[in-house]
C-alpha cells in the first residue's frame, strides 16, 4: 500500500506535461477552496444572527412564565409565594397584570399592550438600561413609560417637567349587546414618563406602568394577576427550575420558557439555518463536479502511465486507489485551505470589523462555533468522496 500512496503524492504535486491540464486543476482547486471558505463564513454569519436575535428577545423576555391554562388572570396565594420564595434557583419574581388597551391622545388612537408591574420587575427584565428619555414609573402611581415606536405613532414627546396625560380604555366584562358606547368602557388617565428602545415590534405594542394603576383600570382585586415573570440564578438550570415549578404549583397553571415563549422565531431561525446549510452543500457539489472532470482529465492524460502500471502487475483496483487518494486529497486540501480562509476573515470581523450592517455602525454579528467547523468538513469528506467515486468510474471504461 506504500507503493500506491507515493505514486498518488507525485500525481498530487506533480505537473503535467500539458498545460491545460494544470490551469483546470488549479481551477478547479480554487473553487472548492472559495465555496468551502464562503460555506463555513455564512453558517457563522447565521450563528452570530442568531445570537443577535437571541439576545434582543432577553432584553424583553423573562427566562421563565407563569400564566394561567384558561382565562386571562388569576390569584397570588401564599401557597404561590412561598413555592416561589424557597427556591433557591430563583433570583427575582414578579407579579404583573398585562391586558389589550386603546389609547387616545391629542385625537390620535392606537391599539397597544399595558403592563402593570411590581417594584422587582426591573430585577427580572433589566429594562431600566433601555431608557433613552425620562425615567421609569414611579411604584404605585399611575406613571407610564412606552415604546419609542409606539411614542412615534402618538406624536408625543417628553419635555421638562411638562408632562401630558395620555388616556387608557379597555372593554367592561360583561355579556349582551351594548345600549350606551360611552359605558362600555373603563378609562383612566396616565402620565408617560420615560420612553425605551429595545426592539421595533415591543416597542410599537407596550406600556408599562405601576401594578396597582393596571389593576385599578381593569377592576381586578389586588391578588388578581396574568403572569409572573422569573429570572434563574443560573440559565444552565432553567429547565430543572421548569420542571420542578410544574411539579409543585397548581394543574391550573402553566411554567413556559423563553424557547416556548418565542417558538416561531426559534423555528424560523432553525430552519433558515437549514435551509442555508443546504443550499451551501448544494453550491459545494457543483464546485466538486468540476474536480470530476479534472480528475477524468488526469486520468486520459496518464493513460500510458496507466498501462505502464498494469505491465509492472499492478491490478485496476490499485490503480483506482492511487486516482482515489489523489482526488480526494485535491478536494480535501482545498477544501481546508478555504475553511482555515473562512476562520481568519470570521476573526478579523470579531477583532477589527470590516462589514457593518448597511445604514448602521454596527459590525455584522458573526460567531465561531466547533459544529459549524465540523459540519463544513464532513461535507467536505463525503461529497468529495462521492465526487472522486464518480471520477474513478472512467477506469472501468478503459479496462
Amino acid at each position: 500500500m506504500n507503493y500506491i500512496r507515493y505514486i498518488s503524492k507525485r500525481y498530487l504535486f506533480s505537473k503535467s506535461g500539458h498545460n491545460a491540464i494544470n490551469i483546470i486543476v488549479k481551477i478547479a482547486s480554487f473553487g472548492v477552496l472559495i465555496v468551502s471558505a464562503a460555506f463555513i463564513i455564512v453558517l457563522s454569519g447565521f450563528s452570530g444572527i442568531r445570537t443577535f436575535n437571541l439576545n434582543l428577545i432577553k432584553m424583553t423576555d423573562p427566562d421563565l412564565i407563569i400564566t394561567p391554562k384558561k382565562g386571562k388572570n388569576f390569584e397570588f396565594t401564599n401557597n404561590l409565594a412561598g413555592v416561589l420564595n424557597q427556591d433557591k434557583d430563583i433570583a427575582a419574581y414578579s407579579k404583573l397584570v398585562s391586558e389589550k388597551v386603546f389609547i387616545n391622545y391629542n385625537n390620535k388612537q392606537k391599539i397597544a399592550k399595558i403592563k402593570g408591574v411590581d417594584s422587582n420587575y426591573y430585577k427580572v427584565i433589566d429594562l431600566d438600561s433601555t431608557l433613552i428619555s425620562g425615567h421609569l414609573p414611579t411604584p404605585q402611581s399611575n406613571e407610564l413609560m412606552m415604546g419609542v415606536s409606539l411614542a412615534n405613532d402618538l406624536s408625543y414627546m417628553l419635555s421638562g417637567n411638562n408632562f401630558e396625560m395620555i388616556e387608557l380604555l379597555v372593554p367592561k366584562p360583561g355579556k349582551g349587546f351594548i345600549t350606551d358606547p360611552r359605558k362600555a368602557f373603563m378609562s383612566k388617565y396616565f402620565m408617560p414618563v420615560g420612553i425605551y428602545q429595545t426592539t421595533p415590534d415591543h416597542d410599537s405594542q407596550y406600556l408599562y406602568t405601576s401594578l396597582q394603576a393596571a389593576q385599578a383600570l381593569l377592576n381586578y382585586k389586588p391578588e388578581q394577576i396574568s403572569a409572573i415573570e422569573i429570572k434563574a440564578k443560573n440559565p444552565l438550570q432553567i429547565k430543572n427550575l421548569q420542571a420542578r415549578l410544574k411539579q409543585y404549583l397548581s394543574t391550573s397553571l402553566e411554567v413556559r420558557n423563553r424557547q416556548e415563549m418565542n417558538q416561531l422565531l426559534y423555528k424560523m431561525l432553525n430552519t433558515e439555518n437549514l435551509m442555508v446549510y443546504f443550499i451551501f452543500a448544494l453550491i459545494l457539489l457543483l464546485a466538486l463536479f468540476n474536480i470530476v472532470g479534472t480528475i477524468i482529465m488526469i486520468i486520459l492524460d496518464k493513460k500510458d502511465n496507466i498501462h505502464t502500471l498494469r505491465v509492472l502487475g499492478l491490478t485496476l483496483s490499485e490503480i483506482k486507489k492511487i486516482f482515489m487518494i489523489q482526488g480526494f486529497a485535491m478536494t480535501f486540501l482545498s477544501g481546508l485551505a478555504g475553511l482555515i480562509l473562512g476562520l481568519i476573515l470570521i476573526f478579523l470581523q470579531q477583532k477589527s470589523p470590516f462589514l457593518f450592517i448597511p445604514q448602521t455602525n454596527m459590525p455584522y454579528p458573526v460567531e465561531f462555533h466547533w459544529t459549524n467547523v465540523l459540519w463544513v468538513l464532513l461535507t467536505i469528506v463525503f461529497m468529495g468522496g462521492f465526487a472522486t467515486y464518480i471520477a474513478i468510474l472512467k477506469l472501468d471504461r478503459q479496462a
